[in-house]
């Protein structure tokens, strides 16, 4: 099992290091093997080798479904206007997903990555508070199956495609027919999943402890015959449940600009999706039974030390030593 940290390309991770000897003593000071990188614009490119890559987090777009299947009324109700639309997907008309993975991915191959990520998940910003969703679980994974298949051939063959579940419609691990369904449909021949704890546990926003999040995610993983398939782990903590009932009552749609109501929504996201280490030696139980190839340790930083702290406070609940 390959363990990785997250870095993004962006200014507010490569500030963090003096070159990219300093970014490798980082990683290989808590026995890492390398990084799960996601490409952003900003930051330097002389920080992350390619040697230091083993997956590649492909871009994600929150809510894509109305640009994908041609609504544009859901579409400008959400955006405004069609210049918003082309600022954010870089093109008013479905081709503009296709064009952006088509170049993401073009991006990633010169890592020469294990691995990518994809997110299945479909959510405007309303829906992402509420938790209410104008397309199922199914139309998300059918959409995004085609979606997928519509860059495939620019996928090296080599490398695994790998599906995150999200708590949103889409992908939420929640109904096998619709996970198998969506590796089906997808036209590569290394597909499987990144199953993401963090995201799993804040299905249920029921659960307040850690322990009662471990016996969700078995009792999730019982509604499956084979767990081969669950390829990597993205591996934190979101016990947000009391906060996500809040928000629900407490929520208030805005007329404002997509940009800045995307601004407000994203400082409730993060106190839903807190990416915290998870805080319990039972993780090792779960690692057991999904025998994940890769394990990532993804968590959210404002600076070096603060991930430092969470790195080393995950492997001491791994019982893994740092150098």
């Amino acid at each position: 099992m390959k363990k990785l940290m997250n870095f993004t390309t962006s200014i507010y991770d490569t500030e963090r290091y003096i070159d990219n000897a300093d970014l490798k003593a980082f990683y290989s000071g808590f026995n890492l093997d390398g990084l799960e990188l996601m490409f952003s614009k900003g930051g330097r490119d002389d920080i992350v080798a390619q040697e230091d890559v083993i997956g590649v987090h492909l871009r994600y777009f929150p809510s894509w479904m109305d640009l994908w299947v041609g609504n544009e009324r859901r579409l400008l109700e959400e955006f405004g206007d069609f210049s918003a639309v082309e600022k954010h997907f870089g093109g008013t008309e479905a081709s503009a997903l296709t064009d952006a993975f088509i170049d993401n991915v073009k991006c990633a191959a010169e890592m020469s990555p294990d691995y990518l990520v994809f997110h299945v998940s479909e959510s405007r910003l309303d829906e992402t508070a509420l938790r209410s969703y104008h397309y199922s679980s199914g139309s998300v994974i059918d959409a995004a199956a085609k979606l997928v298949n519509s860059f495939a051939d620019s996928i090296p063959s080599t490398a695994l495609l790998l599906y995150e579940n999200l708590w949103h419609s889409g992908l939420t691990m929640l109904e096998p027919e619709l996970t198998l369904r969506l590796i089906e449909k997808t036209q590569h021949p290394n597909v499987g999943v990144m199953l993401d704890i963090g995201h799993l546990l804040i299905t249920d926003m029921s659960l307040r402890t850690i322990d009662e999040g471990v016996d969700y995610i078995h009792r999730i993983l019982d509604r499956y015959d084979d767990l081969s398939f669950i390829r990597g782990v993205h591996l934190h903590q979101s016990l947000s449940g009391e906060y996500s009932e809040h928000l629900i009552r407490s929520w208030m749609t805005e007329k404002s600009s997509f940009s800045k109501r995307n601004s407000e929504l994203m400082q409730h996201v993060f106190r839903i999706d807190t990416h915290s280490p998870f805080a319990s030696a039972r993780i090792s139980e779960l690692l057991a039974r999904i025998l994940p190839d890769y394990l990532v340790l993804e968590f959210l930083s404002s600076k070096r030390l603060e991930h430092a702290e969470k790195l080393k406070e995950q492997l001491r609940y791994l019982g893994i030593r740092r150098e």
